[in-house]
């Protein structure tokens, strides 16, 4: 494919992003664009194409970057790849594709528009690579700078002028697909004592907090969905704090499997060190899961609705104690927990699949609405 619109990562490893961007481009061919999806290099050693159905995803260079030596040999590829394909538009994401794209763009000398997007603030990426972007940001060949939640638009502060003038704020939203299977999957949970988290288990998660909320909490299991470099370290303090028996991991597991352990539990926490615009968030929200989150102001605005109400339960990053009264207090209170339910399912459907796509139409494709109009 020459031209049209591209999606792009820095790696190909399965996770929110690619869903994000196959779910994105598949919306956006529907109304008949021209799209695909690259990433400069693969995960690991690996060339898959997804197990989704989509277009497999072209990569720039067939191998990892060994360090920063590897790092011109990437762009002059970079640069190869722009001068063969001219796209109309980049979307990028993850950092180093945020800033190598505008510096190849730029050396190519083609005329596509670049559009940096940021899934998490800012102040989680790597100093030096975030110190680059400043300057990427504010080259003419960025048409607009993406943010999936205000709050992550507000992490760009403290860029310069000409960075932040580019700012603009998409939500992000589940596939249709996803909106669908959720709202036909028939609820197996309703017995007041089943939490669920979903998330890969890192450190970013948050998830030694719950194990130790877990110790506080009585009777009540957790399940955990998801795997990841920290599932042995997880199941050894589960183990110390007396709570294995109350608390499965399921490793990883496809989508509709998570679903699945989503829709037979009472209650939804995540309590993360930093996000974006969780996507498993919005899917408990559907659920109409009550929601207990970490007092993170991108977590803050994730369960906050249109009118400003909060929707779920805020609870402090680094004290098990709160945690595990917040967990009780809605476990053990059919009241409470059915308003929260009720909130969360309308903050569930208020984000909306179709809203997402229609924001990057206007942004993307000259005459299909008022691209200024979709900022922060």
């Amino acid at each position: 494919m020459t031209g049209g619109i591209w999606f792009a990562t820095t790696h190909s490893a399965a996770g929110g992003l690619r869903e994000l961007w196959n779910d994105v481009s598949q919306g956006l061919a529907a109304r008949g664009h021209d799209v695909g999806c690259f990433a400069l290099y693969p995960a690991e050693s690996c060339l898959e194409a997804p197990d989704d159905g989509t277009r497999p995803w072209e990569h720039v260079v067939p191998w990892r970057p060994a360090g920063g030596r590897d790092l011109p040999r990437l762009l002059f590829a970079l640069v190869g790849w722009l001068r063969r394909q001219r796209p109309a538009a980049v979307v990028t994401a993850m950092p180093l594709a945020n800033v190598l794209m505008p510096v190849a763009v730029t050396l190519a000398r083609v005329s596509t528009r670049v559009y940096p997007s940021h899934h998490s603030p800012t102040d989680t990426d790597h100093a030096g690579i975030d110190r680059i972007d400043d300057w990427t940001g504010c080259l003419p060949c960025v048409a607009s700078v993406i943010s999936v939640s205000d709050a992550v638009g507000a992490s760009l502060a403290g860029k310069p002028g000409w960075h932040r003038a580019k700012r603009r704020t998409i939500h992000n939203a589940l596939p249709v697909g996803v909106e669908r299977a959720i709202d036909a999957a028939p609820r197996t949970g309703g017995d007041g004592h089943h939490v669920v988290a979903v998330g890969r288990l890192t450190a970013q998660k948050n998830y030694p907090l719950l194990l130790r909320a877990m110790a506080l909490v009585g009777q009540a299991t957790l399940t955990i969905v998801g795997g990841g470099e920290d599932e042995a370290m997880l199941r050894a303090l589960a183990d110390r704090e007396g709570v294995a028996d109350r608390v499965h991991f399921t490793g990883q597991v496809t989508r509709g499997e998570a679903l699945v352990h989503a829709a037979a539990a009472d209650l939804f926490v995540q309590v993360s060190l930093f996000e974006g615009h969780s996507l498993a968030l919005i899917e408990a929200a559907r659920f109409g899961l009550p929601l207990i989150v970490s007092d993170i102001p991108v977590q803050v605005e994730g369960i906050t609705d249109a009118a400003g109400t909060r929707c779920g339960v805020i609870v402090p990053l680094d004290d098990s104690t709160a945690l595990a009264a917040a967990i009780t207090r809605v476990l053990d209170d059919p009241v409470l927990r059915a308003d929260l339910a009720a909130k969360a399912s309308t903050l569930g459907h208020a984000a909306s699949n179709r809203a997402m796509i229609d924001a990057y139409e206007a942004l993307l494709v000259p005459g299909h609405g008022l691209a200024d109009g979709q900022g922060a």
